[in-house]
């Protein structure tokens, strides 16, 4: 049996993935929670704040196009107890929304970045 749910998504006996906020992008997001990008919106970079996770030494973080292209990757070292942060350069970007995805571990988070 389908059912068509409120929160964007057709279910058919299969786990669902909300497609609102951090959940964008998985669903264990929790320590992930805390990622930041700014500015926003950016120009020329745009800095991604990690926070750090436990368990995890490294982070990888990935800018989306609106057609869902990677277009830039890098990796992230975390420190114990402060995380680490990665430059994300945009020059030559055309303007528009983008989406920056977080992973440390099997931790997942997304933010929406807009590029000016």
């Amino acid at each position: 049996m389908a059912v068509l749910s409120p929160r964007v998504g057709l279910l058919l006996g299969l786990p669902f993935l909300s497609l609102t906020g951090t959940e964008a992008w998985g669903q264990n997001s929790a320590p992930l929670d805390s990622v930041s990008v700014f500015p926003n919106p950016a120009h020329i970079r745009a800095t991604v704040v990690v926070p750090a996770v436990a368990g995890a030494t490294k982070a990888t973080v990935t800018l989306l196009d609106a057609q869902g292209t990677m277009v830039f990757e890098q990796p992230v070292s975390l420190f114990s107890g402060e995380g680490g942060t990665a430059e994300v350069p945009l020059l030559g970007r055309q303007p528009g929304l983008y989406r920056v995805q977080v992973r440390a571990g099997e931790q997942h988070a997304a933010r929406t970045l807009r590029v000016e």
